[in-house]
């Protein structure tokens, strides 16, 4: 009797080691047989210390198990993205970076009066890099290889911003200046190749400091400038310009697909030592590379003053806009000058999309249905018609009028293919008077 029990206990002691769930079983067990007398009261208290050492050692070992396994399947704290550009970021927000860019590659082909030069181009071909830094500071950098040369004047967008105010950032660095719909509007997203004839007198970018806000109905964008990075001039105790812009935008309906926008923008500019201005514009093609309208060097200029109203809708498939610009020019030993320019354009898809509107300016297009998945993408028809004056007093640079009508396929929201048909109307004065070019273009655009 005593060998079996004494061969019970060591098998009971080897039970003791067993996984800690099974502790609760035994530990009922070692009670019971040392209530009926067969385990001493040295022996329960062995038994008793060497299942509790062995489950502590238990729940050591699960934690250690299940940390490390915790280890290994954590996420990163980095998230990855190729939704177009390729976009890092940390899971709190702190961090993210982005990098994208556009190639847009045109052909044109030119008839009528002036004799143009038909050809291919790459009009753009840039890389940017945007990002966040710290939630509140933002920034990008914009390089386009298709403009290079001394100057900068391969870079677009060079500028640091501050979002930490309620409803208010602060940009400072190279950027565009707040003024005019069609040019606050990417030209990746513009419904035509180049913007209208009033492009004449887009304010272009500056080295500035800006404010703005903006929210769902209305924006508002104020800085002060000074020049341009292609700003050349001949002695280096010349003073540059410098200038102000403002742009207020208001959208009383904008609901996605329903929209009516309406704006406002102002744009001053000093002319600094070079005391001279120059305005002109191509016939809404670039590969020629002729201004068919071109005011020329005008001297003696002090400043000059740029007034645009702008108006604008969407209606599900249907969009229209229309601006209107007017520029007041103060010379020193001549009469002042005045000069103006508008254009009216709709489009329309036919596979029923509605042009993107947010924070007073139109953005990219987002096919109902990608090419490649079973659809066959957007496509878009868009009319536009535009006006010029580049004429008053002395100076004749010529007034131009140009109809343009354009066919847009964009088969998913990183590709856009386009044909464009220009014809300008007629040329009144300047260098190519009575003159009436017109173009065929085409453009294939990746723009990620």
């Amino acid at each position: 009797m005593k060998l079996k029990t004494t061969v019970f206990l060591a098998g009971l002691a080897a039970t003791v080691a067993m996984p800690v769930q099974a502790g609760s079983e035994i530990e009922t067990l070692i009670n019971m047989l040392h209530e009926n007398g067969m385990v001493s009261n040295d022996q329960y208290g062995r038994l008793m210390d060497e299942l509790k050492q062995n489950q502590t050692q238990a729940a050591e070992d699960k934690a250690e198990v299940d940390q490390k396994l915790a280890e290994a399947t954590k996420p990163s704290d980095v998230e990855i993205t190729t939704n177009g550009g390729l976009t890092v970021k940390t899971r709190d927000g702190k961090f993210q970076t982005k990098l994208g860019g556009r190639v847009q590659a045109d052909a044109a082909t030119y008839s009528g009066d002036p004799e143009l030069g038909n050809g291919t181009e790459i009009r753009r071909a840039r890389l940017y890099i945007d990002g966040v830094m710290y939630n509140d500071w933002a920034y990008k950098l914009e390089y386009d290889f298709a403009n290079t040369g001394s100057n900068g004047k391969g870079i677009a967008d060079a500028y640091l911003s501050y979002k930490g105010f309620d409803n208010l950032q602060i940009k400072v660095g190279n950027f565009k200046d707040p003024f005019s719909l069609q040019e606050q509007t990417s030209s990746n997203h513009i419904s035509f190749m180049e913007r209208g004839l009033p492009s004449a007198f887009a304010a272009g970018r500056h080295i500035g400091v800006m404010a703005s806000t903006e929210q769902q109905n209305w924006t508002l964008a104020s800085g002060v400038f000074g020049d341009s990075l292609t700003a050349t001039g001949s002695d280096v105790d010349k003073d540059e310009g410098w200038g102000l812009g403002t742009r207020a935008t208001w959208a009383p309906i904008n609901d996605g697909t329903e929209v009516v926008h309406l704006g406002l923008g102002l744009n001053y500019r000093e002319t600094g030592g070079d005391n001279a201005a120059r305005f002109n514009q191509q016939p809404e093609s670039h590969v020629a590379g002729i201004s068919i309208v071109d005011t020329g060097t005008i001297a003696g200029v002090d400043d000059f003053f740029k007034v645009g109203a702008e108006i604008a809708t969407v209606q599900g498939p249907f969009s229209a806009q229309a601006e209107y610009i007017t520029t007041s020019v103060k010379r020193d030993g001549g009469s002042d000058l005045d000069f103006d320019g508008w254009y009216v354009q709709a489009g329309y898809f036919l596979t029923g999309e509605s042009r993107n509107y947010k924070t007073g300016k139109f953005g990219g297009i987002k096919p109902k249905a990608n090419v490649g998945e079973g659809g066959i993408g957007a496509w878009e028809l868009a009319l536009r018609y535009s006006t010029v004056d580049l004429t008053d007093a002395d100076i004749d640079g010529g007034e131009a009028d140009a109809i343009a009508l354009g066919l847009n396929w964009y088969p998913t929201p990183t590709l856009r293919f386009s044909a464009n048909y220009v014809d300008v109307l007629e040329v009144d004065g300047g260098s190519y008077d009575d003159e009436e070019p017109s173009v065929f273009q085409l453009r294939s655009q990746w723009a990620f």
